[in-house]
């Protein structure tokens, strides 16, 4: 998929040396990094038989190193890998050779465990082990040695052919840019054509993903070569990727002719009908295809072996494999280079890549069924969100754009892709679809939504998440009309419970003991949390609900009223906003004399998500210092407990900044749309308090004192005047209050009683410079609105001219 964000592995072949003369040279001389902890029985075990044996070559020095890392003996691998080096260098100009033979025998996962291991303690160490796989990688794609050995598949010596192939298996995926022209050519010898399809047949499906790859590509004049490739692999389930160039009506000759073959062929092979499907059974396939990648079924999976235990909430990414979302291999197909490229990229981007090639082949058969137009137009729109990297940037129109079907933009359409992407859990899409169906910003909306496109949105406003929910509220808000409506008040709801954020993480504590409470407070508080506490689950539901900024609760394992459990299953079933990540809090003796309470526990919380049960020890919220010696053995367990509820984007700080961010801006325009409503009649006088209480921050000053100014409540103008007097307060703030403050006078007249008139009146008499000014602004807007509203005289002169 063109435009999706995408990371190349690859480095300087020149490194392979670098590096080992680094670590070669360095050997002897290195500074000495912090001690490590005393091995334990087994580790020291494994290091006592390693030594037993006699190691000489690079392999066998390589394989105790490897050994070592596995049992977290790193300075025992580190010494180990330095010999290692050593003995490489000592190979002269045979170095690249041993290197690239060390990689080809290692597993490629022992040696990037090896790697992060030493990256820590050792980062010049930690470039050798990546050059060992970079040497074995590079020879492996040399393109000469790849087209010497299809080349030699045509000698008449079975050796030679038997070692070409050999080669060409061991380059895997590398050696299809060279296969498949091969297979495609015409007059490559029949013999050399079944033995290229016998090696495709022997990477069987690992040829599939990078042949369809190919297919999805660009490169039209190699479309044949890689479908009589991927009918040679025997890779399963490909037919549907076969369907569009064998009836698409700009498919070319050469891929419709081979394409229909491979579908005949295998149809044949299952004793189906060899005709070509029908336009109709062509796009119900691929429906069901893209159906099924659209789900969350259809993410890849991380692989658990490129994850480690998060120490550091600074290392929060790199321990997740280098982002907080993982990170899946994929090989992408490079025209110009005529290579494949790997690149790793997040699961939604994977499945948002796949996704768009089989939508690229529903719109090229030119199928009419709206349902699978709709999935069309949902996987368009994910790979918009992906590329842009920033989906809260993109206006209206940009959203309309992959949401426009054949016949142009349609509201009621983009609707059905709301639904869509909601059953299928497609958050961020979702909220996408609401947003586009918002008026731009700063207009106001031509006509209201139809009833059917306002019932998908109130849909929407159900589903727990803080970002569709607003998007929809706020699309509501701006263009579905006047209330009263079905959800109507949902909208009030949602958009009240955004506006509550302030731009803090905030901590639920619920314990029944009130010295345990405070404990768990000042540890959560001493990581960057703000902390609530409470006693019951009741008031942990509420003060969870309360506001937007609750990022997570901790709940004691022995909570009554009600218990722990039943607190879980509520928070995770509220109504407004994100259900908040739970920590069970253990405490030390809670299975002592019991024996059974933790299996109990661990047995009723199995089946909740974003869920984890840990101790309240101090080494989890603490790191473990040695007392000796003053330095810190281990780091605080929290941050990988969380992660591990949650994610690494739970503690990594840019995550957790972004997230601070998104709810403050949509706080803020809250505000704004809340005031909008006001002025247009609605009644959103219940938000008097979070705008009060907003004031304090400086980011939402201005909105929030906007919003007091549309309400007619007495203690909002009071608040308003209070500000404007406020010496501390920066010139343009205390303007925003003072015009906020004449509008509300203006509009509900002056609300303030006589004891804050006289006050005011007081302060203007006895005070001078700015405190003085301000006192007198207020007593001018109160004037204004005295002489407007008050009746002219019995004898006051006629104002309109006489003649």
């Amino acid at each position: 998929m063109a435009g999706c964000p995408r990371t190349v592995l690859c480095r300087p072949s020149g490194t392979a040396c670098a590096a080992l003369f680094l670590v070669a040279a360095a050997a002897a001389g290195r500074a000495q990094p912090p001690a490590a902890a005393p091995l334990d029985d087994m580790q020291r075990a494994v290091v006592e038989s390693l030594a037993a044996a006699q190691r000489e070559t690079p392999a066998e020095l390589l394989d105790a190193a490897i050994r070592a890392a596995d049992v977290d003996a790193i300075e025992v691998a580190r010494d180990w890998f330095a010999k290692c080096a050593a003995a490489i260098d000592a190979a002269g100009e045979q170095r690249l050779d041993v290197l690239a033979d060390l990689g080809d025998r290692s597993d490629p996962a022992a040696l990037h465990r090896l790697e992060r291991l030493l990256a820590a303690r050792d980062p010049a160490a930690a470039k050798a082990v990546a050059a060992i796989g970079d040497a074995a990688r590079l020879r492996r794609r040399d393109p000469k040695r790849l087209a010497a050995a299809v080349a030699a598949l045509e000698s008449p010596s079975a050796a030679t052919r038997l070692a070409a192939a050999d080669e060409l298996v061991r380059a895997r995926a590398d050696a299809l840019p060279f296969l498949v022209p091969a297979l495609q050519a015409g007059d490559t010898p029949a013999v050399a054509r079944d033995r290229i399809r016998d090696i495709l047949a022997m990477l069987g499906d690992e040829a599939r993903e990078p042949l369809l790859e190919w297919l999805a590509s660009d490169d039209v004049a190699s479309w044949p070569g890689v479908i009589e490739a991927l009918d040679a692999s025997g890779a399963s389930d490909i037919e549907a990727y076969l369907l569009a160039p064998a009836s698409a009506a700009d498919s070319p000759p050469n891929a419709r002719t081979a394409a229909r073959r491979v579908l005949a062929s295998r149809a044949a092979a299952r004793g189906a009908s060899t005709e070509l499907p029908s336009r109709d059974a062509a796009e119900r396939l691929l429906a069901t295809r893209l159906d099924k990648l659209l789900c969350l079924a259809g993410l890849p999976t991380v692989d658990p072996m490129l994850l480690d235990p998060i120490r550091e909430p600074a290392t929060a990414a790199a321990a997740f494999g280098g982002s907080v979302t993982g990170l899946v291999e994929r090989l992408a197909w490079n025209p110009e280079a005529r290579r494949f490229e790997r690149v790793r990229l997040s699961p939604r981007a994977a499945r948002a890549r796949d996704a768009l090639h089989l939508a690229r082949d529903l719109a090229a058969i030119g199928g009419r069924d709206p349902a699978a137009l709709n999935l069309v137009l949902l996987s368009r729109l994910e790979a918009l969100l992906i590329t842009s990297g920033d989906s809260a940037g993109l206006a209206p129109k940009d959203l309309q754009r992959p949401l426009t079907g054949p016949d142009g933009f349609s509201a009621e359409t983009a609707a059905d892709v709301l639904g869509a992407a909601i059953d299928r859990g497609m958050g961020e899409a979702a909220a996408g679809v609401a947003a586009a169906l918002a008026p731009p910003r700063g207009s106001s909306a031509a006509t209201p939504l139809a009833p059917a496109v306002r019932t998908s949105l109130v849909r929407a406003l159900a589903v727990p998440d803080a970002e569709l929910q607003f998007a929809a509220a706020r699309t509501l808000a701006l263009a579905a009309g006047d209330p009263p409506y079905p959800g109507s008040s949902r909208v009030l709801e949602i958009l009240a419970h955004a506006a509550t954020a302030s731009g803090v993480d905030r901590v639920v504590v619920a314990h029944p003991d009130t010295e345990v409470v405070d404990a768990l407070a000042t540890d959560v508080s001493r990581l960057g949390y703000e902390p609530v506490r409470v006693s019951t689950g009741r008031e942990a539901i509420f003060a969870a609900r309360e506001q937007a900024d609750t990022v997570l609760v901790l709940l004691a394992a022995r909570l009554a009223t009600p218990s722990a459990l039943e607190t879980t299953q509520l928070l995770q079933q509220q109504g407004i906003g994100d259900a908040p990540p739970v920590l069970v809090i253990v405490d030390p003796l809670d299975d002592d004399g019991r024996g059974c309470f933790l299996s109990q526990l661990l047995m009723k919380f199995r089946d909740l998500h974003r869920v984890r049960i840990v101790d309240r020890l101090d080494s989890f919220f603490e790191p473990v210092v040695d007392e000796a010696t003053g330095d810190v053995v281990a780091p605080p367990r929290f941050h990988d407990a969380l992660a591990q509820a949650v994610g690494p984007q739970a503690v990594d700080p840019a995550s957790r900044e972004q997230a601070r961010l998104e709810r403050l801006g949509r706080s803020r325009e809250a505000f704004t749309i809340l005031a909008a409503l006001s002025r247009r009649g609605w009644d959103v006088r219940p938000a008097t308090t979070t705008a009060l209480a907003a004031l304090g921050t400086t980011e939402l000053y201005e909105p929030a004192v906007a919003l007091l100014g549309t309400l007619g409540r007495a203690e909002a103008q009071e608040a308003l005047a209070t500000e404007t007097e406020r010496a501390d307060l920066p010139a343009d703030l205390r303007n925003a209050a003072l015009a906020a403050f004449a509008a509300s006078v203006d509009r509900y007249g002056v609300l303030l009683g006589c004891g804050h008139v006289r006050a005011v009146a007081t302060r203007y008499n006895l005070a001078a410079g700015a405190s003085r000014d301000a006192a007198g602004d207020i007593l001018e807007v109160l004037d204004t609105a005295d002489r407007a509203r008050r009746a002219p005289r019995p004898d006051a002169p006629y104002t309109r001219p006489t003649r």
